[in-house]
């Protein structure tokens, strides 16, 4: 089986492995408390997970109620955006590399230091699998 990202004779392309996450946020929640709870708690939490499982680059776009309203009126109605609040990217060397990265977050194993306060936290912050969608 060949684990190595990319095809044979290609050239000009990175030969890495890309999964996009669509995120859904928790209902009732406001656009401002989303966007404040992503960036500042969220993102906080995420980042040593993301090393530790070897992510080459990660990225985050918003698609909320704002953006939603803009391209309606742009696009006169004539195409609806999915229903989700942002669209993570993230840029993993290999397949081994995600398919750990996935394991931990699918069974929410998410390993910090034994003193830190934040595990259970970060945990019920992971999405569960009724809305979660991944796309590699």
């Amino acid at each position: 089986m060949v684990l190595e990202a990319g095809y044979p004779n290609t050239t000009g392309f990175r030969k890495v492995t890309k999964a996009t996450i669509l995120v859904k946020k928790k209902p009732g929640m406001s656009d401002a408390d989303f966007i404040e709870h992503y960036n500042h708690k969220h993102a906080q939490m995420a980042a040593p997970v993301l090393e530790k499982h070897n992510v080459i680059t990660y990225s985050l776009t918003y698609c909320l109620q704002r953006d939603r309203t803009i391209l309606a009126d742009m696009l006169h109605g004539k195409a609806n955006m999915l229903d989700y609040d942002a669209i993570c990217t993230f840029v993993f060397k290999d397949y081994k590399d995600f398919a750990r990265f996935v394991s931990t977050i699918s069974r929410r194993q998410i390993d910090f230091d034994p003193g830190e306060k934040r595990n259970e936290s970060f945990r019920s912050d992971l999405p569960t699998n009724e809305v979660l969608e991944m796309s590699v």
